[in-house]
C-alpha cells in the first residue's frame, strides 16, 4: 500500500488530477451501464418533458415541472446526438460527474492540497456509497447542481484568494446555473458573497468593492427581474416558474404553516394538556436530530469523523482563507437543510449533499496527514490507516457491482 501511494505521489499535480477525472468518468458510466434501463421515478418527469421539448411542444414541457433547465439540457444533447433521451440524460449524468470531480480535486488544491490529498480526496469521492451508489444511477438534477455548486465554489474561494474580477464573474455565472438545477442553490448566491465583508487585513473600501464585484451578475438580474414583475401582469409571473417560492410577501408564512400545524397535532395528539407547550421545541430538537442522522448516512461515519479532526486541526492542515470560505458554505448549506425540513417536512439525503461535499473536502486533508503513518514504524497506526484505505476500496468495488437479479423488476 505504501509503495503503490509513493509512486502515485511521484506524479505531477496535473497528471493526477487528469486521471482521477477520467477514473470518475469511466465510473459514472459503469453505474449507469448496471442500471440496466432502470430509472428513478421522479427521472420519468424530466424526461418527459424533455421529449416534449424535443418536439418543440414548450408550453406542454414546461407545465410539465415549472423548472425545466435539466429537462432542456436532455433535450439540447438529444437535438445534437440524435440518441434517444434516456441515454442523452446518461451521458449528461456521466458530463456532470466529470466536472464535479474535477471541481472537488481543485477546491481541495486552492486548499493548500498536493499529490497526497489528491490521491486522499479521490478515495473518498469515488467511495462514497450513498453519493456513487445511491444518487448517481440516478437520472436526477442533483447531478446538474453538483457540478455547477461546486465549481462556483472553485471560483469563489479564488477569487477569495486572488481578487480577480474574472473570478468573481466566473462565480456568480456558475452558481446561478446551479440554480437553474436546484432553487435550493439561490441561498449561496445571496449570502455567501457577505464573508467579503469580514476579510481580515482588507479596508472597507476594498471589502464593499469585492462585494459589488462578486454580486454584479446577481444585481443586475434581480432588477431586471423586479422591473419585469412591476411591469407585467399576474398571469406572465409564471415565466418565473420556482422563483415565485423566493419572491412572495408571504415567505415567512410559507415556511412557518407547516410548523404551525404539525405543532398542534402534536400538542393535541401527543403531549396533551400538561405538556403541550413544548410541541414547537419536540420537533425542532427532531429536526435536529434528521439533519444530524441524514449527515452521517450520506456524508459516511468515516467521512464524519475525519472531517472533525480536519476541522479542529485545521490551522496546520489547510489554506485559511479556504478555510473560511468552505465554513460559511457549510453555514448556508445547514440553514437551507433547516429551512427544507420546517417547509415541507422532507429532508432527503440529496438535499444533504451539498453540506457533505464540504465535509468531505475536510475529511480529505485528514486522510492526507493519516498517510504520514504508512511510513513511520508504528504497526497500529498503520494498519489502522490501511484498513480504512481498505474499506473506501471495498465501498468503491461495491459501487461498481452489477445488480442482482430481479433489481428492476418493476420495468416494463
Amino acid at each position: 500500500m505504501q509503495k503503490i501511494l509513493q509512486k502515485l505521489e511521484t506524479k505531477s499535480i496535473k497528471q493526477l488530477h487528469i486521471w482521477v477525472v477520467l477514473i470518475a468518468v469511466l465510473i459514472a458510466a459503469q453505474v449507469q451501464y448496471i442500471q440496466h434501463g432502470w430509472i428513478n421515478p421522479d427521472s420519468v418527469l424530466y424526461l418527459e418533458a424533455a421529449k416534449l421539448f424535443t418536439q418543440g411542444d414548450w408550453k406542454a414541457g414546461f407545465d410539465i415541472f415549472p423548472w425545466p433547465f435539466y429537462s432542456l439540457c436532455i433535450s439540447l444533447v438529444n437535438k445534437i446526438s440524435g440518441l434517444g433521451v434516456h441515454i442523452s440524460a446518461q451521458l449528461l449524468n456521466v458530463l456532470f460527474f466529470g466536472i464535479a470531480t474535477y471541481s472537488f480535486i481543485k477546491i481541495i488544491l486552492l486548499a493548500g492540497g498536493k499529490q497526497r490529498q489528491i490521491i486522499a480526496g479521490a478515495l473518498i469521492w469515488l467511495s462514497a456509497e450513498y453519493l456513487v451508489g445511491g444518487v448517481l444511477e440516478m437520472l436526477m438534477r442533483d447531478e446538474g447542481f453538483w457540478a455547477f455548486y461546486l465549481m462556483s465554489l472553485m471560483f469563489f474561494i479564488r477569487f477569495y484568494q486572488q481578487h480577480q474580477l474574472k473570478d468573481a464573474l466566473l462565480w456568480q455565472t456558475y452558481i446561478i446555473v446551479a440554480t437553474l438545477f436546484r432553487i435550493e442553490a439561490i441561498l449561496f448566491l445571496m449570502f455567501l458573497p457577505l464573508i467579503l465583508l469580514f476579510q481580515a487585513g482588507f479596508s472597507t473600501k476594498q471589502k464593499w468593492r469585492d462585494l459589488l464585484h462578486a454580486n454584479i451578475i446577481n444585481i443586475s438580474l434581480t432588477i431586471a427581474i423586479i422591473a419585469m414583475l412591476l411591469l407585467s401582469d399576474a398571469t406572465s409571473t409564471k415565466l418565473l416558474g420556482r422563483l415565485n417560492e423566493i419572491f412572495t410577501t408571504d415567505l415567512w408564512q410559507q415556511f412557518t404553516q407547516n410548523l404551525s400545524e404539525k405543532s398542534l397535532i402534536m400538542s393535541d395528539m401527543v403531549l396533551g394538556e400538561y405538556l403541550n407547550e413544548f410541541a414547537v421545541q419536540g420537533l425542532l430538537l427532531t429536526f435536529i436530530y434528521v439533519i444530524c442522522a441524514k449527515i452521517i448516512s450520506s456524508t459516511g461515519i468515516i467521512n464524519v469523523a475525519l472531517s472533525m479532526f480536519a476541522i479542529k486541526g485545521h490551522k496546520y492542515l489547510m489554506d485559511q482563507q479556504a478555510f473560511q470560505v468552505l465554513r460559511a458554505v457549510t453555514i448556508i448549506a445547514a440553514v437551507n437543510m433547516a429551512l427544507i425540513i420546517v417547509k415541507v417536512f422532507v429532508l432527503s439525503g440529496r438535499y444533504v449533499l451539498a453540506f457533505s461535499f464540504i465535509l468531505m473536502i475536510f475529511a480529505t486533508f485528514y486522510l492526507a496527514e493519516l498517510f504520514r503513518h504508512l511510513a513511520q514504524s508504528n504497526k497500529q497506526k498503520k494498519w489502522f490507516v490501511i484498513g480504512l484505505v481498505v474499506i473506501m476500496l471495498v465501498s468503491l468495488v461495491k459501487n461498481l457491482l452489477p445488480k442482482q437479479e430481479g433489481y428492476n423488476y418493476q420495468q416494463t
